[in-house]
């Protein structure tokens, strides 16, 4: 029996209903049930609980021989998911999959990868059977990009001469579902899988470009001032230590710290490439 965590989430949701779409029957921790309501009246067995409290972890994981954490980045996401995985070693759990970054290497001194780190320590150190699923980039970062584009001719952010690898969070949930459900579970046990999609490793001006070519119209990246970025993003970020954690992980993609590294892995594993940038920026235009 499967646990998922962050199903109200986007990549929860996607993994939610990459699993119904097989058939699969799952049991999802959720804090709030009218959040979660639409996944119950689908079939999912949603539980009410909080994965800051272990008692409700410790009854969510009744019966539950896999869970996947799930959690979005958050100022206190490295302590909740250390406890989560201590809980699920109490609880004899016998195989983990967190969702990971591969930002989070060592030497980085941003908070988010930071806290990657840390739960990826805690869960090889458990005991339990792990596997680590560490999506690049998203595609759904620049939601707002070709809207932005169309008005303006540009792709604003300050990502200086930066690389990336992309990766559609709909493929990461499929991705997390495919290796859930496999038929032989054992080669997943202690891979750390690196996942993107299909295009090349990009820079920002190659983004500006298929925007272009997606909208119909020329498009030119603007590496814009951090501060005022972030100061016009700050809207949509939970809180001043989100916006400033994202900060911190922009400039270290700005100045190569952790430069975009495509992989074949997805299409490896799941014998299909994952869908390109442009065929997602398609979907917003």
């Amino acid at each position: 029996m499967i646990l998922l965590t962050g199903i109200t989430g986007n990549i929860g949701s996607a993994t939610a209903r990459a699993l119904l779409a097989k058939g699969v029957k799952f049991r999802a921790l959720a804090r709030d049930l009218d959040k979660a309501a639409p996944w119950a009246e689908q079939g999912v067995e949603v539980v009410q609980g909080d994965l800051d409290d272990s008692a409700s972890v410790r009854a969510a994981l009744v019966g539950i021989d896999r869970a996947v954490l799930v959690m979005p980045n958050g100022e206190q996401q490295e302590r909740i998911e250390c406890a989560f995985v201590q809980t699920a070693k109490e609880c004899g759990l016998e195989w983990i999959i967190k969702l990971s970054s591969p930002e989070a290497v060592r030497g980085t001194t941003s908070p988010i990868p930071l806290a990657h780190i840390a739960a990826e320590d805690a869960i090889m150190a458990s005991g339990m059977k792990w596997t680590f699923v560490r999506p690049s980039f998203y595609m759904q970062n620049f939601r707002g990009a070709v809207k932005g584009a169309r008005a303006t001719g540009k792709l604003s952010m300050p990502m200086g001469d930066g690389t990336i690898a992309v990766t559609d969070s709909n493929d990461a949930g499929d991705f997390l579902a495919h290796i859930l459900t496999d038929a032989d579970t054992t080669p997943h046990h202690g891979q750390c899988y690196d996942i993107t999609g299909p295009d090349p490793v990009l820079t920002f001006h190659d983004v500006a470009r298929i925007i272009g070519e997606v909208i119909g119209q020329p498009v030119t990246y603007d590496n814009c001032d951090p501060v005022a970025f972030q100061q016009a993003i700050r809207p949509f970020h939970r809180n001043q230590w989100h916006s400033d954690a994202v900060a911190r992980l922009f400039a270290e993609i700005a100045d190569g710290q952790t430069p975009g590294h495509k992989t074949d892995t997805f299409e490896k594993i799941m014998g299909h490439p994952g869908r390109s940038l442009k065929e997602y920026l398609s979907t917003l235009a």
